[in-house]
């Protein structure tokens, strides 16, 4: 059977004797999958039609490539492997691509080496399939390139590459399996980072720290999910350090932390400034939130009971505590109600002085039975009316009055009632912060 080509030909070889079973229908050498076919005669083929092709098309759609070994080849031809399969490692290191190389659909069943490789023109890889893991570790991309829909279930190495122009990763499908680095952009440069594109893809197990990502755009991706309140994290964070690919995650020589908190949070930094540009600021909240616990974590302290209370009782511990970094306006609002509570309970303790009215009126705890007895309507509403008046001069205190009903009375009640002002002026800052941060348009 004549396969067709890309270009709509046919292939035009003669047919291939393979075993029974090998193929579905009678093909040439070129596309048959028989494992045990002429390598030597295969990689003939591929010669000729390279040195007929010369600086035109070389067209080797639909071929089954038994090895690939083309270290260090200069391809001068256009070259099309569209819906190749490689059986073997297809071996591209080092390679040049003079013209447009297009990979669209093709099966690469072991591992696909393409470090260092130059593609002087377009490189399309959209639709392929990298079965046992891609390795682009310094290529230079210098047109577009396309990895649009290509399946990535192992290791996507993209460390050191150059994208002199745009590169296009939508629904790109990269490794989801919590655990295992699926893709990673370590010291990649974008030249020009307005035309990469993450659309539709998932970033759950990529690795993007030293590589500048403030402005590269990142549509609805998916990201890690932190733990409890569920914001976006990056897989830095929690990525095994005994992986060698993760290695410049450690904590510099000396440091006492467990991990390089400065370098991840340089990250966090650069996406809180990509999604704030973008005006989406409830993502580019939850890498505020990630930038500020690197800070929380990270200590110059060695003894690890100061760096339990720099991480636990630390001014960005109390931070998180209060409003989760700016980013709950919830909790400080939760705050200011327990602040008022407590401190409802706390001014009869030192005492509250009655304005103007009869001093045996004083809530105290210490006439609190002489209170109730003299309440013309009986205890419970004498009960209420002792803890209501104190509710009363803590929300005056919240609210910054300086005339109360009931005064607290001095000096314990005045350290009260400073200790409030303190605590709400704080709280209510945060809380307007909080919801500058979530509304702000």
């Amino acid at each position: 059977m004549a396969m067709a080509m890309s270009v709509g030909e046919r292939c035009g070889q003669p047919l291939y004797n393979a075993l029974a079973g090998v193929d579905e229908e009678p093909v040439c050498l070129m596309h048959s999958r028989d494992p045990n076919k002429d390598k030597q005669a295969f990689q003939q083929e591929i010669e000729r039609i390279l040195e007929v092709a010369g600086n035109g098309l070389a067209d080797f759609s639909g071929y089954v490539f038994p090895e690939a070994q083309y270290r260090g080849r200069k391809f001068k031809a256009k070259c099309l492997f569209w819906k190749v399969i490689f059986t073997q490692g297809a071996l591209f290191t080092s390679s040049n691509f003079s013209q447009e190389v297009n990979f669209t659909g093709a099966i690469f069943i072991q591992a696909a080496d393409f470090m260092g490789v130059t593609f002087a023109q377009e490189a399309i890889f959209a639709e392929a399939t990298f079965t046992r893991g891609a390795f682009f570790f310094g290529a230079t991309f210098t047109r577009e390139v396309y990895f649009t829909a290509a399946r990535f279930p192992e290791f996507a190495d993209f460390r050191a590459a150059t994208f002199l122009s745009g590169a296009w990763y939508k629904e790109t499908k990269f490794r989801k399996d919590v655990e295992q680095i699926g893709a990673v952009f370590d010291s990649a440069r974008f030249e020009k980072p307005e035309k990469v594109r993450f659309y539709k893809t998932h970033l759950e197990q990529a690795l993007f720290h030293n590589c500048d990502v403030s402005r590269v755009d990142f549509s609805n991706v998916e990201w890690r999910r932190r733990p409890g309140n569920q914001k976006r994290m990056l897989f830095e964070e929690v990525v095994s350090l005994e992986n060698a690919t993760a290695r410049d995650l450690k904590p510099p020589e000396g440091s006492a932390d467990e991990r390089n908190y400065a370098l991840i949070a340089e990250t966090y930094q650069q996406l809180k400034k990509n999604y704030d540009d973008r005006r989406d600021y409830w993502t580019a909240g939850d890498f505020h939130y990630g930038e500020m616990e690197m800070k929380r974590l990270s200590s110059g302290y060695r003894n690890w009971v100061l760096r339990w209370l720099h991480r636990k009782l630390g001014l960005a511990a109390w931070y998180k505590y209060a409003s989760e970094y700016g980013e709950s306006y919830v909790r400080p609002a939760v705050w200011l109600g327990i602040v008022l509570l407590v401190f409802s309970l706390l001014y009869p303790v030192a005492g509250l002085d009655p304005n103007g009215r009869n001093p045996a009126s004083e809530i105290s705890y210490r006439n609190f039975s002489e209170f109730l007895s003299s309440h013309p309507k009986g205890a419970w509403w004498g009960t209420a009316a002792f803890f209501g008046h104190s509710l009363m001069t803590a929300v005056s205190v919240m609210a910054f009055q300086r005339e109360f009903e009931y005064a607290p009375a001095y000096p314990w009640g005045w350290l009260l009632r400073l200790l409030q002002l303190l605590l709400s002026s704080t709280l209510i800052a945060l809380f307007l912060l909080a919801v500058r941060r979530q509304f702000r348009r």
